[in-house]
């Protein structure tokens, strides 16, 4: 049939509405799963978002608290070794000045050595009869023996004081580097906590979560710390027990040294007031012994006198005998003048002989005590050289006494003659 208005149409076939039906229902079906897909994506993101800030922010909280505590107990630390740094350094003071009074103590022993060598030398200039082993030789070598090991006894602990010296120099090095690490770990750590996400020096790293080289565990780190400490209290224990070891030492040296003047001064001043004593004897002797030599050649003289008186007598008697002999034969009697001038004879001749004999005594006597007054002259010599080299000493001493040390309050001292004395 024939009609009025074209009609055109598509070519695909057409659908029923049973099919287009079916096709509404898909697509509600589908698209009723991709909203409940949506929505499970959209609450598990929502729910992930929340977990994760959360998670981020208290890991951020947990770290912040934790590097407070690390920063807490490295600034403990640090305080605990600045602690015993300041301790370290105080010691070596100490130390450094008992040390130093040791060494001025040391030198301060050159005089007396000097002064004990003078002594001992000057001794030694004494003439042959008056080098004896006396008891003042023994003490100024007591002294001497004292000195010379005092002197080694002080370069002993000056030796081991340097030797201190330089082990808590090294402690006081290491607590000095350790601290200044805490002061740069901390700075760090500080530095560290005070960042935030909103920071504006933050940015993505390489490898971040690297071990880097040289780390230490946390144990190992605080036995290094108290190992440190360790080691610089027992240095601290060892300096104070040689501090007071050179204390002792020069306090035993300065004991020692003065008990063995006393007695040195005490031995000098007897050994001077003996040879004085045996000076003035010897003097004593001298002046009798001239006296008698004096008397002896008076008698030697007169006993010469009296021998030359016996000349002439005998002379006479002799001649008086030798003329009666010439009597004729018959008058030569021997009559009571014989025999009397014979009796004469012998008499005079024996007084001779007597006077001879004692005038032979005389001059034996004589030459001996001559021969003993030469040699009291000599010994007299001796004695005095003697005298005056130890009294040589007491100006050799000189250094070792104080400026205001007067003889007298020596002699008091010597003498212990401090409480019979009678005060002001």
């Amino acid at each position: 049939m024939d009609a009025s208005i074209p009609v055109y149409e598509k070519p695909h076939s057409r659908l029923s509405v049973l099919d287009w039906t079916r096709n509404i229902q898909r697509l509600q079906n589908e698209a009723r799963l991709r909203r409940f897909e949506s929505y499970e994506l959209r609450q598990r993101a929502n729910q992930l978002r929340n977990e994760t800030s959360v998670t981020t922010r208290w890991d951020n909280y947990v770290n912040n608290q934790l590097l407070r505590d690390r920063i807490f107990e490295v600034e403990s630390w640090r305080e605990n070794q600045r602690f015993t740094r300041e301790q370290v350094r105080d010691e070596s003071r100490a130390l450094q000045e008992e040390k130093n009074a040791t060494e001025l103590q040391l030198e301060s022993l050159q005089v007396p050595l000097m002064v004990s060598s003078q002594c001992l030398t000057n001794r030694d200039q004494r003439l042959p009869p008056e080098l004896t082993r006396d008891t003042l030789g023994e003490e100024l070598n007591k002294e001497l023996h004292i000195l010379e090991n005092s002197k080694r006894v002080l370069t002993d602990v000056c030796h081991m004081g340097w030797e201190k010296l330089k082990e808590l120099t090294n402690v006081f090095c290491r607590l000095e580097r350790e601290i200044q690490n805490k002061d740069d770990a901390l700075a760090i750590d500080r530095h560290v906590k005070q960042l935030d996400r909103y920071s504006s020096d933050i940015s993505f790293k390489i490898d971040p979560t690297r071990v880097p080289p040289e780390s230490i565990t946390e144990e190992s780190y605080v036995h290094c710390i108290e190992n440190t400490i360790k080691i610089a209290e027992q240095l601290m224990r060892e300096s104070k027990s040689l501090r007071e070891t050179m204390f002792r030492s020069r306090e035993q040296v300065k004991n020692q040294l003065y008990a063995q003047c006393q007695a040195v001064e005490m031995v000098m001043r007897r050994r001077v007031f003996d040879i004085q004593r045996a000076r003035n004897e010897m003097e004593w002797q001298k002046l009798k012994l001239e006296q008698n030599l004096a008397k002896v050649e008076r008698e030697i003289e007169s006993l010469r006198a009296a021998v030359a008186d016996k000349i002439n007598p005998t002379k006479l008697v002799e001649t008086r005998l030798e003329a009666r002999t010439r009597r004729p034969a018959l008058e030569r009697v021997q009559d009571k003048p014989t025999r009397g001038l014979i009796e004469e004879y012998e008499r005079v001749h024996t007084s001779t002989s007597t006077l001879e004999k004692k005038l032979e005594d005389a001059l034996s006597t004589y030459h001996g005590m001559h021969s003993h007054y030469q040699r009291v002259t000599k010994e007299l010599q001796y004695k005095n050289q003697a005298l005056e080299t130890d009294r040589r000493l007491v100006e050799i001493r000189k250094p070792l006494h104080r400026s205001d040390d007067t003889e007298f309050q020596r002699n008091v001292g010597y003498c212990h003659m401090n409480d019979e004395l009678v005060t002001d």
